[in-house]
């Protein structure tokens, strides 16, 4: 677990620094500078985008950092790797978008009543499709090389800083409103091209390599199992972007502005999950071909509470401070009817973290099939709620329907590994953390509110904080974390190593 909290700590500071830039962004330059329905507009693209990529990519994605072991074996075979990966990608696009050109009328149909907008914007969707994809490959090879530090400053600092400037140029009028909607999609191009430079010069892309280089007999049980990731990875994506795509269609661009920023402001507590899965993930599937399943069980349990230690402290900290946020957002107003997407979306989200790397696990093991049926089972669940709860509470139906999804999803997922591979990411170390975040929130209400309201923010979370951590060191509850804290005291010259 070294090489986990090492980089997953360097990762979970870019990717804060990332939601610091998107708060600005979310928070006071979209809602300053756009109106409410731009804001729904631009967010249904890079959702629909997302939304797209794993339908374009087949699965491509997983399968690199799966077989990656097996057929990488110096430089030579690594660029033939990434040919053929980049290759196959190509061709998935180019099935993808034959198929969507054959549905395309029935597809934007949906739009018609309440979002005709984006009908004239499905080309653009298209070309965002592809870039995300290539960049979904090049990230996914990046971290099988355990270099994830590069990719994810692109995709959370450098995208997001590109992202405000558009809409600052927007608002001086250097841009007009379609140009800065298609410069939002050159940003992530952008990005893209700065990350194939990275790994170019890191001599991790020598395109030039025969695929003579590569072990043929592993070709077909890679492809097969790429397309089945694929169902399992399209039908995630559904699970977590169509409730955004399906509030557009049945409430419009300004609802979806609203659930779209509320949903943003919950999904801050899983960065430190996206952080430690980066490097979890390759040392999880190199542990499967070495058939250590108690390596396996160590990082299971280890990623499950420290997920769960940060993920609580960051959901009580943003529930906390949900007044005195919506006071400090332009229109605050409009988006404040959003509050309870955040603790349905949040409490969701802190679930999913508390049971650890359990899809990986299945993903990775001989079982992966099953997280493949779970996942499309759900994904098709979900689109039946959302159209039966959104019509009826709006977006908080939505927001319902997402949750109890990952309940559901997260509970068989537990079964199913206890079962078959004898393990479970729960321990007495969960209990304790679940009675420290109820002694947090409590703490939370007895704290009198500040009229100032940035003085009343920095108040609450500092004390917050305090409580928590305090708590969770003097509880033991994270191996990990108390080391980093007593290393800490040794920085500070309060003890000695």
């Amino acid at each position: 677990m070294g090489i986990v909290f090492r980089q997953s700590a360097i990762t979970t500071i870019i990717s804060y620094l990332g939601v610091a830039i998107g708060y600005v962004n979310l928070l006071y330059l979209y809602p300053k500078f756009l109106e409410p329905d731009q804001i729904g507009l631009l967010r249904t693209i890079q959702d629909a985008a997302i939304l797209f990529t794993p339908f374009a990519q087949f699965g491509l994605a997983q399968s690199i950092v799966r077989y990656y072991p097996r057929l990488v074996t110096g430089k030579a075979s690594s660029g033939s790797f990434i040919r053929l990966m980049l290759l196959l990608a190509l061709i998935g696009f180019s099935i993808f978008f034959i198929v969507f050109k054959i549905f395309e009328a029935p597809i934007l149909s949906y739009f018609s009543a309440n979002a005709q907008e984006i009908i004239g914007y499905s080309t653009l969707v298209l070309w965002l499709t592809l870039i995300l994809l290539i960049m979904a490959i090049l990230e996914a090879y990046s971290r099988s090389l355990l270099k994830t530090i590069v990719p994810n400053l692109l995709r959370e600092i450098v995208a997001r800083l590109l992202l405000a400037i558009l809409v600052l140029l927007y608002f001086t009028g250097h841009l007009d409103f379609n140009q800065f909607i298609v410069s939002t999609a050159l940003a992530y191009l952008f990005c893209l091209v700065i990350l194939f430079i990275y790994l170019w010069t890191q001599g991790e892309l020598q395109l030039n390599q025969s695929f003579g280089q590569l072990d043929k007999t592993e070709i077909p049980g890679l492809l097969k199992y790429s397309l089945l990731s694929f169902a399992g990875m399209a039908g995630l994506i559904i699970i977590g972007k169509v409730d955004s795509i399906m509030v557009t269609g049945l409430l419009g661009f300004t609802a979806n502005a609203v659930y779209t920023t509320a949903f943003y402001m919950a999904t801050v507590i899983e960065i430190p999950k996206r952080a430690l899965m980066q490097i979890s993930m390759p040392l999880i599937s190199r542990a499967f071909e070495k058939n250590d399943m108690e390596d396996i069980q160590k990082i299971y349990q280890k990623t499950s509470i420290n997920q769960f230690i940060v993920g609580g402290l960051i959901l009580i900290g943003i529930w906390a401070n949900l007044p005195s946020l919506f006071a400090l957002m332009p229109k605050g107003e409009i988006y404040e009817t959003g509050k309870y997407v955040v603790l349905i979306i949040g409490l969701g989200k802190l679930l999913d973290m508390m049971f650890g790397p359990s899809s990986e696990i299945i993903v990775l093991s001989k079982y992966y099939t099953f997280n493949i049926i779970l996942i499309l089972i759900l994904a098709a669940s979900v689109i039946i709620a959302n159209n039966l709860l959104i019509p009826q509470y709006g977006i908080n139906g939505a927001a319902i329907g997402s949750a109890l999804a990952l309940v559901l999803f997260n509970f068989l997922k537990y079964i199913f590994i206890y079962v078959k591979l004898k393990m479970q990411p729960l321990s007495i170390a969960t209990l304790k953390v679940a009675g420290i975040a109820a002694i947090a929130i409590v703490c939370n209400y007895l704290i009198p509110r500040i009229d100032f309201v940035i003085a009343d923010i920095l108040v609450r979370s500092a004390a917050i904080t305090l409580i928590y951590a305090t708590l969770v060191i003097l509880a033991k509850a994270s191996p990990d974390g108390n080391k980093v804290f007593q290393k800490m005291l040794v920085f500070v010259g309060i003890t000695r190593s």
